[in-house]
């Protein structure tokens, strides 16, 4: 019985090959249609990656500099930044104090042989400089938290100076594209899964047609239902495989092509197209091919039950 069944299964799975072949020019139609959605489907989720590392890298420059006056001790500043580590945005600090930030000025201008540096402050005979904090918050949002503290009694009394680089309208921006493409990006999948369907849909109304009298005949020798509708279910499903393999054989030379031009673009801000591809392989391509085989089946099924009488 068992040996029956698996006979009677390939030769369905043969058959559904056969149909394939028969149509050729048709299938390949079919396929290269499904291939485009595909393509499309996997540049939007290129360009959503893209967007997420822009908006990481410019959150990666976005800090708070305070500069203390000159009368407040180390001891003050210190004092500050027990408060601000003990927020609860707990951002990471960078505390440079005055002769630590002499010393690295001194040295910046030594190297490029500039001595007037050297010579001013030989005339002063004091560090014309102050300590300095550098505040960067885990998130965005923590700075507001993170201001309001500095604005308190006696901390507002002790800074000289603030420098806020938010860069709020350009990650404004950049999520409000997000959300545009996000869009774009559903109606261009509704559009292409639409036009695929219907693609195969007609590719098996098609082939039905073609093969009215082989189907009459396969009734006449007592063939099963399952056994006629079968191979046209599983030639939708191939058509999925092959433009799923075909997709990926034509992302990946094209994401190695561009891999030079984004490592240009976010410089200082290593993406990795390929391997985010690579890493996330069986999700993105893996429910791509499970949909589009879901919509194949239904649409032939649909072709199946309008067209195959049997």
């Amino acid at each position: 019985m068992a040996k029956s069944m698996l006979v009677k299964t390939s030769r369905v799975f043969r058959f559904a090959f056969q149909n394939f072949w028969r149509n050729f020019w048709l299938s390949m139609v079919t396929v290269t249609i499904i291939t485009l959605a595909f393509l499309s489907v996997n540049f939007f989720i290129l360009t959503q990656a893209l967007l997420d590392t822009s908006l990481q890298a410019i959150e990666k420059k976005v800090n708070l500099s305070i500069y203390f006056k000159q009368s407040v001790q180390e001891s003050d500043a210190q004092q500050l930044i027990a408060k601000l580590q003990a927020a609860g945005e707990k951002p990471d600090l960078t505390y440079v104090s005055r002769d630590a930030a002499l010393a690295t000025l001194k040295a910046r201008y030594e190297r490029e042989g500039n001595t007037a540096i050297s010579d001013s402050l030989r005339i002063l005979e004091v560090n014309p400089l102050t300590t300095s904090l550098v505040i960067k918050a885990k998130k965005i949002e923590d700075y507001a938290a993170l201001q309001k503290l500095l604005d308190e009694d006696p901390y507002k009394d002790w800074i000289e100076r603030k420098s806020f680089d938010d860069r709020k309208l350009l990650i404004k921006r950049i999520d409000s594209l997000k959300g545009n493409l996000k869009q774009v990006g559903v109606f261009i999948m509704i559009f292409f899964a639409i036009v695929a369907s219907l693609i195969v849909y007609n590719t098996i109304r098609m082939t039905i047609y073609a093969r009215q009298k082989e189907v009459a005949v396969m009734k006449l020798v007592g063939a099963t239902n399952w056994f006629i509708r079968g191979p046209l279910i599983i030639e939708s499903a191939l058509y999925s495989v092959l433009a799923i393999a075909f997709a990926i054989a034509i992302l990946y030379p094209l994401l190695g092509f561009m891999q030079p031009y984004v490592d240009r673009f976010f410089e200082g801000q290593a993406f990795d197209i390929l391997a985010y591809f690579s890493e996330n392989f069986s999700s993105i391509f893996g429910y791509q091919l499970l949909a589009s085989i879901v919509l194949n089946v239904i649409s032939s099924s649909l072709a199946i039950g309008r067209y195959l009488k049997v």
